[in-house]
Order: C-alpha cells, then sequence, then structure tokens
C-alpha cells in the first residue's frame, strides 16, 4: 500500500468464479479491502463476505448506507445494467466484470449516467492491461511482421447450457458475452475500431427456446488500413486442441499470440527463418494491474482505467453488428 493511503473500501455484487477472481486481485493490491458482498443467493453471498470479513448485504439500500468508496459487480449482463445505473446515481466508482452492458441502448444510457455526475466506470475487459497484448501492439507497431495484412482467430469455450451465459436474456447473447472478450476488444487495440463485418452463425449443440441464438460464430471484419480479420468464437469446444488463439499475417512475417484464458499468454513472431518465443508468467497479472488503475481512478487520478465508457461502446456496437450480420444476411457497416 502506498505511504498514507487508505484502503478503499470495496463492496461486491456478485459472489460466483470470477467475482472471487477479482477479489483475489484486488487483495493483491494491498491496497483495498472488501467492505460487504451481495449476491443473488443470500447463503452465497454470506460464504463469501465470510471469507473476506465482510458484510453479507440483503439489498443495495443495506449496501449504499455502508457508504463504500467502490463497487465491483460480477453478475448476468441484464443484472448488471439495472446495479450499474444504481451505483452510478448514487456517485459510486463501478468496475463491470464484463462487457458494459446488455445492449447499445443500455450501454449509451451507463455512458450518459457516468458522464453527467462525473463518476468512474471502467468495462471488465482485462486484455487491455496484460502484457501479451501490449506486446503484440508494440511488435506490430515497429513493423516487425512489416504491413498487417490480416489475422485469423479462435475463441471456443465450453459454455455450460445451465449456466446464464447459455440464456440469451440474462447474457445479452454469446457475441456480446464472448466475443467481445476474445477477442473483439483487444484486436481493437491493435488494428483500431472494425470498418465493416460479415457473419455467419448456428446454434447446434444446445438449442432451444431461452438459449442464446449465436451459439457458435464466425465473423469476417474489415479494419482501417485494409486489415481484414476473421474471428471463430462460441460455446462448443469439444477438445483441448489449439482453440484459444491469434495469428497476425504480415508482409514481413507473422504474429502467433497465445493469450490464453485466465494466465500470462505468450507470443511466437516468425520473420523468414527465424523464430522468437516469448513467455509473459513473469510479468504482472492482467487482473492485478486493471485492479491498481481502477483504485487510482477512484482516488481521483484520471485516465488510469483504460475501459472508460465511450471506448467500451465500440465492443458493443461491434457485437450488435455482427448479430444484425449475422440474422440479416448483410454485410453491416460501422463506419
Amino acid at each position: 500500500m502506498r505511504q498514507d493511503e487508505e484502503l478503499l473500501r470495496l463492496a461486491v455484487v456478485g459472489a460466483g468464479m470470477m467475482a472471487r477472481r477479482r477479489l483475489a486481485a484486488f487483495a493483491e493490491t494491498g491496497r483495498s479491502r472488501v467492505l460487504a458482498v451481495m449476491a443473488g443467493s443470500e447463503c452465497g453471498a454470506r460464504v463469501l463476505a465470510d471469507e473476506w470479513g465482510a458484510v453479507a448485504a440483503a439489498s443495495l439500500t443495506q449496501l449504499a448506507a455502508l457508504k463504500p468508496d467502490a463497487l465491483l459487480v460480477e453478475v448476468p449482463h441484464r443484472v448488471q445494467d439495472e446495479i450499474a445505473a444504481w451505483a452510478l446515481r448514487q456517485r459510486i466508482p463501478l468496475l463491470l466484470g464484463g462487457p458494459l452492458a446488455s445492449s447499445v441502448e443500455a450501454g449509451m444510457e451507463l455512458a450518459a449516467l457516468a458522464a453527467s455526475g462525473g463518476c468512474v466506470l471502467e468495462a471488465g475487459y482485462e486484455a487491455s492491461y496484460k502484457p501479451v497484448w501490449e506486446e503484440a501492439g508494440r511488435l506490430i507497431a515497429s513493423g516487425r511482421i512489416g504491413r498487417p495484412i490480416a489475422f485469423r482467430a479462435v475463441a471456443l469455450w465450453p459454455g455450460d447450457p445451465d449456466s446464464w451465459y447459455y440464456r440469451q436474456a440474462d447474457s445479452g447473447g454469446m457475441p456480446l458475452t464472448h466475443m467481445s472478450y476474445a477477442f473483439l476488444n483487444p484486436l481493437r487495440g491493435l488494428f483500431g475500431a472494425p470498418l465493416r463485418v460479415s457473419a455467419f452463425a448456428n446454434a447446434i449443440k444446445h438449442a432451444g427456446d431461452g438459449l442464446v441464438e449465436q451459439e457458435t460464430c464466425v465473423a469476417n471484419l474489415e479494419y482501417p488500413d485494409r486489415v481484414l480479420g476473421s474471428l471463430m468464437a462460441g460455446y462448443v469446444r469439444p477438445c483441448e486442441s489449439r482453440q484459444w488463439s491469434v495469428t497476425v499475417l504480415g508482409s514481413e512475417g507473422m504474429l502467433e499470440i497465445d493469450p490464453t484464458e485466465m494466465d500470462a499468454g505468450s507470443l511466437c513472431l516468425s520473420r523468414g527463418a527465424e523464430r522468437q518465443c516469448l513467455a509473459f508468467d513473469g510479468e504482472p497479472d492482467a487482473f492485478v494491474r486493471q485492479a491498481h488503475a481502477f483504485i487510482d481512478a477512484a482516488r481521483g487520478e484520471p485516465g488510469r482505467c483504460r475501459n472508460p465508457p465511450d471506448d467500451a461502446l465500440l465492443d458493443l456496437r461491434c457485437a450488435q453488428a455482427i448479430v444484425e450480420s449475422a440474422t440479416s444476411g448483410r454485410t453491416v457497416s460501422l463506419a
């Protein structure tokens, strides 16, 4: 902890795996303590609260009465929209666990609330803080693979059909919940915002009323400077072969990125007969770096967060365009 800095009193809504992952990251900063936990399951909230010596809050009213310095939200996206709007009206600095909102419209409302109240709002794309993506950006910007031409990305995740991720209404759909994270958000950091998208999707392994309408999707994207991309992502992963990767083709070389889902990741640069591989196991954890940045922002240090509302809205718009293209059979312009 920095000298003379008081611990950030953090409340959390949600008690699942990702809430625990992020709370561990906040704990590692040494700059925060868990004040209260609220969750859909009161039992789950009590268990997690007991682990951190915190209060198990039964309602948002009780949570507000505790006057937290900041709020972490890790819940289904439809519920997240309501809690996020409430927190911003209370002017509580807010870190969301994933996309900004369940829709572009909801995201615009949250962005407006954050702006009008001068409140910190950070979307949960920790890839923005991941050293493997930072290094990939440096290598591309420095011309190590020449001019970028195209990329191929695969992000297959074994979704649980009984989880909220598979429920269309709760999640906002697979392209928003999963593709925006893997890898629309970090790819935008490499190539800029996409200009056009043409997408195709299906639902085969688990299909039915209320389940995600795009279970597996292939999106072809055009980026500035005529960079082309193909991203296959979805909730069907039948084996453990290379199914979470990005390969970037350049005019003078190739970059193979293995960002991994939760770990530090690695990459390999190939240029002619030369091949250089880098691992990032010793680098700072992205969740911890994001926690530090959020604490700084909540303490009044502007510009620390890398996923502010206006930026995170770009990922929502891209996910929406993918759904629109897959549904209509048309190429959708984002320019």
